[in-house]
């Protein structure tokens, strides 16, 4: 027995102790967990063996911390089921094939065990008394477990030189025991003590000491909580809170106090907890000027004099102490331009940006409204005026010359031709057939070759022939088109009518 007691609780083997006979073997489960308030079962059997095997009776031992053991229940084929523990009375054990017949129902002896207690868990010991084989069992631990309820908070202390319990974190009636620590990069001390509750389960407290300053006040640390009931650490953050005095500055003095100002402030900042209740302002040389007017925190001059060239102090006060701060006013005659400049320079800057803000609009709306310009093939207007213009120019005006020589030809066997090509408005469109643009005519050469004629035997060019040519000359390089307008000499000649030049001027 005293071999049991000593075996340690997280048992992971199954167990198949025999006593006299060998090929006896109790078949338990090593470890069995139930919760606090709820009900498990400890399987318990006899594997099978020979027909000449009887079952005389069973037994159930439990074994406490202290190594004392404990009969809770006792199952007799002629008597029944007993349990003589009065603290496990039949009312909360039950063997599960009470009521059953028959040698199975012998070698079964599973033990239920409802509204488990803490004092519950421990070892046990279930054993079968057997003719003519001897005795046989087996050993099963029982963890009886409670989920805790943790919580952590914050211990409000006093700004002091000595160190001081700052927070903290308790997981109360769990079982087993949790395990507790914290998490900061603060130089610290934990205090963990645990405590057993009436019903066996055990409350763990953990107390966090640091050094009570001003700069912990605000700062986080973390308590973690470690149980075997929870699938996860469960952390629980606290704000720690550190009582200290007032630190008090004095704001919105901008230098450029001068004579005459009108509605000039200062404002006593204070930083604190708890927070300031009491504010007073004063000067170092005793109560305030008439001109000054104290609202709370706030000091307001509503119009700047002599009596304000001084040094002012503002004091706050807590629950813990008071801090003040001080500010020496200079009261100028005139506008301190330096002072000025400070705002001025953001009044500057704002219009700054409202003039680029518009500048950059301006660009916006330029470059859309060039692109609208565009033509629909994507070529800009810039890219147009290289080319020629898509259209018939005006017609040239008639220039006066001396009428040139005429010359008789025969039309009795020519055409009529007219000798002025269709004109085409340059705003009126036609839908039958567009006109062609002057650049796609034909030139003086190609409606030579194409007509097969050939021009008159080339002579000597006089002096008149000689100015022509130069007029011609003259007259194409001002535009090809005069060029496509003009018949070719040979057809002129076959033809037989009198043209003239200024036809085409």
């Amino acid at each position: 027995m005293a071999v049991a007691a000593a075996l340690p609780p997280p048992l992971l083997l199954l167990l198949l102790l025999g006593a006299g006979a060998q090929d006896l073997k109790v078949e338990v489960t090593p470890e069995v967990r139930g919760r606090l308030g709820g009900t498990v079962d400890l399987p318990c059997r006899l594997l099978p063996t020979g027909p000449d095997v009887k079952v005389s009776q069973v037994t159930w031992v439990r074994w406490d911390r202290n190594g004392r053991s404990y009969s809770v229940a006792v199952s007799h084929p002629e008597h029944g089921a007993s349990f003589p523990d009065p603290e496990a009375d039949g009312q909360r054990l039950k063997f599960l094939s009470a009521g059953s017949v028959g040698e199975a129902a012998l070698r079964d002896a599973t033990l239920q065990v409802r509204e488990l207690r803490a004092q519950d868990q421990g070892n046990y010991t279930c054993e079968f008394a057997t003719f003519p084989r001897g005795n046989s069992k087996g050993a099963t631990w029982l963890r009886v477990e409670a989920a805790p309820q943790n919580q952590a908070w914050a211990q409000e202390v006093t700004q002091g030189s000595v160190p001081a319990t700052v927070a903290f974190c308790v997981s109360s009636a769990g079982l087993p025991a949790a395990r507790l620590s914290w998490s900061t990069s603060l130089t610290h001390k934990a205090k963990v003590t645990q405590e057993e509750l009436s019903n066996g389960t055990i409350t763990v407290t953990s107390q966090l000491t640091l050094l009570p300053t001003r700069d912990l006040h605000g700062q986080t640390v973390t308590c973690k909580v470690e149980h075997e009931t929870l699938q996860e650490p469960q952390i629980l953050p606290v704000t720690l809170a550190v009582r200290h005095h007032p630190e008090v500055t004095i704001s919105n003095y901008d230098d450029n106090w001068f004579i005459g100002r009108s509605d000039a402030t200062l404002n006593c900042d204070a930083q604190s907890y708890p927070e300031p209740t009491v504010y007073n302002w004063s000067t170092l040389l005793g109560p305030l000027p008439s001109t000054v007017v104290v609202q709370g925190s706030r000091l307001v001059v509503h119009t700047v004099d002599s009596l304000v060239n001084t040094t002012f102090v503002c004091s706050a006060t807590n629950a813990v102490g008071t801090g003040r701060a001080e500010q020496t006013i200079l009261v100028r005659e005139n506008p301190n331009p330096a002072g000025a400049g400070a705002t001025g320079g953001i009044i500057g800057g704002i219009i700054a940006s409202i003039i680029a803000m518009a500048v950059v609009a301006t660009a916006v709306l330029i470059c859309r409204q060039q692109r609208k310009e565009r033509s629909p093939e994507g070529h800009s207007e810039e890219d147009d005026l290289g080319g020629p213009p898509a259209y018939k120019p005006p017609p040239p005006k008639v220039k006066l010359e001396e009428p040139e020589p005429l010359q008789l030809f025969s039309l009795d066997n020519c055409e009529h031709s007219p000798l002025k090509t269709p004109y085409f408005e340059p705003s009126v469109s036609t839908t039958e057939q567009d006109a062609p643009r002057y650049h796609e005519l034909p030139t003086l050469e190609e409606r030579v070759g194409g007509s097969g004629l050939r021009g008159p035997v080339p002579q000597e060019p006089g002096e008149e022939e000689e100015e022509d040519d130069e007029d011609d000359d003259y007259l194409d390089k001002i535009n090809p088109i005069y060029d496509a307008l003009a018949f070719a000499a040979a057809e002129a000649y076959q033809k037989g009518f009198v043209m003239s030049r200024a036809m085409y001027v």
